[in-house]
């Protein structure tokens, strides 16, 4: 038996621990020791509860730091997330340090970690790094700007690579740790797992990386069935702060489609104008696959998951995103034929227009088509056994990590910590 400890530490929302749940079972069943430390624990207690899978808060600000310019690239994550703050960014690898000391883990699976990578870089605990195309940029020095916005120059997101490199090491030499030359040195490419398809690769497919396609769990969800009026059904997943929300919501409505909406975060009032009997609105997680198999087209904010479900069953997409991430996203399915962006300006009747489009027109859904064929052969259960038989190959021969962790000290001098 080994002792796995599965992290979260950046992002929103279920994605990263629904895509993380299926490897936990897998490695449960097969006699580890399973602790997953998460950004947030409602989530987790939603996700992995019913599984029984163990999980503590991860070390995390609980408030992202705002940046004084907008963001270009991974660096500027990195930075709102303490990686501009020698103190700060001390205090994070030290908790995560005393986490390992706590779990002693032999293997770590990072989603989206990169403060508990550098953690595990100084005390020499083995990382296998799991994630799309945005959490694992291309591992170039230094690392890219985010593609198609006009302020990410190069020039920019180097600027903002110095500086959390710089601190960085000050934070790895107070812990007498090996110092980073670039940021890439936190992505080896022998261990990194793109939990994606190239096509949705948000910086566009690399080569010499390994794909591994989208992973999707299977938590507790409602199973819950299309109304029945309408002549087309679309699913839409939205959030209350989802760009153009009203006017795609009023969009439903006026489309005389059955709709079936996953609203989380939303209140009963804002959501009663909207209500028809056509459309079925719900909070609750709902069992996707049955409703993508059946789906006309999908609306939601760009969220990878939810757009890769859908494609994979060909069926088209209206996207209004609103992070930069989303914005890679439906960039991407744009590109690809295979769906649409609502535009600045939306109205209920412009949306309306637009699912109109997509049900009927052949374009866009010949093309998400396209995609579902080319993966028609994909087995969620294949690539969550491949993550599974790299975790256990990094367990293979190596010193555990609790004699690695002996060597850290858990106090140092305050001077290292300016």
């Amino acid at each position: 038996m080994k002792r796995i400890l599965l992290t979260w530490e950046i992002g929103l929302n279920t994605g990263h621990l629904v895509r993380l749940l299926p490897v936990a079972e897998q490695l449960k069943e097969q006699g580890h020791a399973v602790l997953a430390a998460v950004r947030d624990i409602p989530t987790a207690a939603a996700v992995f509860g019913p599984a029984n899978i163990s999980f503590v808060q991860a070390p995390i600000l609980a408030q992202g730091r705002q940046l004084r310019h907008r963001q270009t690239g991974y660096a500027d994550i990195l930075l709102s997330q303490g990686w501009a703050e020698n103190s700060v960014l001390w205090g994070l690898v030290q908790g995560w340090i005393n986490l390992f000391r706590m779990f002693r883990p032999d293997v770590i699976v990072a989603d989206f970690s990169p403060t508990a990578c550098m953690a595990a870089r100084i005390t020499g605990v083995r990382v296998l790094l799991l994630g799309n195309g945005f959490e694992l940029p291309p591992a170039t020095d230094p690392l890219p700007p985010f593609p198609g916005f006009s302020w990410a120059t190069q020039e920019l997101a180097a600027r903002s690579e110095a500086i959390a490199v710089e601190t960085a090491n000050t934070v790895i030499q107070a812990f007498k740790g090996k110092k980073l030359q670039a940021l890439r040195d936190l992505f080896d490419p022998q261990t990194c797992l793109l939990a994606t398809f190239p096509e949705l690769d948000h910086y566009g497919a690399r080569p010499n990386v390994r794909y591994i396609g989208m992973l999707r769990g299977q938590p507790k969800a409602e199973v819950i069935t299309w109304p029945d009026e309408g002549e087309h059904r679309i699913f839409a997943y939205l959030r209350p702060d989802t760009e153009h929300v009203d006017a795609i919501l009023g969009g439903l409505r006026e489309s005389g489609t059955s709709v079936v909406c996953v609203a989380p975060g939303f209140d009963k009032e804002r959501l009663n104008k909207y209500r028809s009997a056509r459309i079925t609105f719900t909070t609750r997680p709902v069992a996707l696959e049955q409703l993508a198999s059946s789906a006309h087209a999908c609306v939601s904010y760009a969220a990878e998951g939810t757009v890769a479900t859908f494609l994979l069953k060909g069926v088209p997409q209206l996207m209004s995103p609103r992070l930069v991430e989303g914005h890679m996203t439906a960039k991407r399915v744009v590109q690809l034929g295979a769906g649409l962006m609502v535009p600045a300006g939306a109205t209920d009747q412009i949306v309306a227009t637009m699912l109109d489009r997509l049900c009927r027109t052949s374009e866009c859904t010949t093309k998400a088509m396209s995609i579902a064929d080319r993966h028609r052969g994909f087995d969620v259960n294949a690539a969550v056994e491949e993550i599974v038989g790299f975790v256990n190959i990094l367990t293979e021969d190596i010193l555990p990590s609790h004699k690695l962790l002996a060597g850290i000290s858990v106090e140092q001098e305050s001077d290292d910590r300016r």
